[in-house]
């Protein structure tokens, strides 16, 4: 059974937080959170701010949830069953845990919060920010605004001092521009447990940040998720629509913002704003003494300078968080896509560029698109692989040797 409470947890100098200690299969690890002493108002107390993830704790590995006699928002509670049951009918192989050994109680609205927004300082959430920032770019079809906070997590295994936040500082600067207050979080949360690790992307990571919403309603009453993928185009993945929305509890309404809009449509929107263009972060790569930089040739990078290009950006003058020294549309021809939710990237690329008269674009999309359809066994295989025991054993030798093998064969990887 996974079990979950409370420890003690003193951060360093200049930084407040909480900790918890989780219990899953053989494993027993501590899961933290800490933030500047500057945001300590943010931080809720509530001992069920940890649920949504200990919850999806449970769910992949099988178990049942003691939440170790708690008291909860009994909201919450319903909602998160709503959303295992709606996370299980999306992935097979999975059954609904039990939440067990829980007090529900009703807990006082919060109604005089403010707004937070994720900011990675990618595609999704710098959408986010400019449509729901005071006097932004909303058009009336979801309105939340004005977004008051702009969140960044800051990943780390272990916990670091206030000084690590020093190399966030363009990501700050572009969010003060835009009027927002920047909001650093470190925490090991995504990676602290190998198995829910491998599934953060597909199926996790809605969870995982509605659970630093809740830990930080102690001043914020609704948070935003950026979307990855469209209405009539979703694909099983961890965050959506319709499962956001129902790890909202009393005192936090988490809204998905907004499946309207595909990822060609952002970044329209992004490439009119160069303070956005300036500090764009796809790679999600730290450099030490850097911060975040884009690499420029990964799957991520290329798909997003592509898209660029479609609206004149192609250059450091006008797009300076990438290198466009050795860019070349053809070069998105060399990407494989791996998974249903690549192609779909690529098809909204290439209807754009069919519209825009770039048949240059064009094409590259339909050779990468051919590629993925090829070679899509050899996704299924790496996938199985990576999930078995000697993948989990000998994760890190077999991610290089599969870079090795992806270089050699002229594929688009990271450097």
């Amino acid at each position: 059974m996974t079990c979950v409470q409370e420890q003690d947890f003193t951060p360093a100098s200049g930084l407040c937080g909480r900790a918890f200690q989780l219990t899953a299969g053989d494993a027993e690890f501590s899961v933290f959170f800490a933030l500047p002493e500057a945001n300590a108002s943010f931080l809720s107390t509530a001992p069920y701010v940890i649920l949504p993830y200990a919850a999806m704790l449970a769910l992949v590995h099988g178990e049942d949830l003691n939440c170790g006699g708690m008291t909860a928002d009994s909201v919450l509670l319903r909602n998160m069953r709503c959303a295992l049951e709606e996370v299980v009918r999306a992935h097979s192989g999975f059954r609904v845990p039990q939440i067990v050994n829980v007090t529900e109680a009703p807990v006082v609205a919060n109604t005089s919060g403010q707004t937070g927004v994720f900011f990675s300082g990618g595609i999704d959430s710098f959408f986010s920010v400019l449509r729901h920032r005071k006097g932004g770019d909303a058009d009336g079809a979801q309105w939340i605004g004005p977004a008051t906070h702009a969140i960044h997590i800051y990943h780390t295994p272990e916990p670091v001092g206030i000084e690590a936040f020093e190399t966030l500082a363009p990501l700050a600067s572009a969010v003060d521009a835009l009027g927002l207050s920047f909001i650093p979080l470190q925490s090991n949360y995504m990676t602290a447990d190998r198995r829910l690790n491998d599934h953060w992307a597909d199926l996790a990571h809605g969870a995982g940040l509605a659970t630093v919403l809740h830990l930080l309603s102690g001043g914020l009453r609704q948070g935003l998720i950026g979307s990855t993928h469209t209405w009539g185009a979703l694909v099983p993945w961890g965050s959506g629509p319709i499962s956001d929305p129902l790890w909202s509890g009393r005192r936090m309404q988490v809204i998905h913002d907004d499946a309207a809009y595909d990822r060609v449509e952002k970044t329209e929107l992004i490439s009119q704003h160069p303070e956005a263009l300036a500090n764009l972060n796809v790679c999600d790569t730290r450099v030490d003494g850097k911060g975040y930089v884009n690499c420029s040739v990964c799957p991520k990078c290329l798909r997003t300078m592509l898209t660029l290009d479609l609206f004149g950006k192609n250059e450091r003058r006008t797009a300076p968080a990438f290198d466009w020294s050795n860019y070349r549309p053809a070069a998105f021809a060399r990407v494989f896509l791996r998974t249903e939710n690549d192609t779909t990237f690529a098809l909204a690329i290439r209807d754009r560029a069919q519209t825009a008269g770039r048949p240059d674009i064009v094409s590259a999309c339909d050779a990468a698109l051919w590629r993925g359809r090829f070679l899509r066994p050899i996704a299924r295989i790496e996938d199985f692989v990576k999930n078995s025991r000697i993948g989990r054993r000998y994760r890190r030798r077999l991610v290089e040797w599969r870079r090795s093998i992806y270089n050699r064969l002229g594929f688009a990887t990271r450097s």
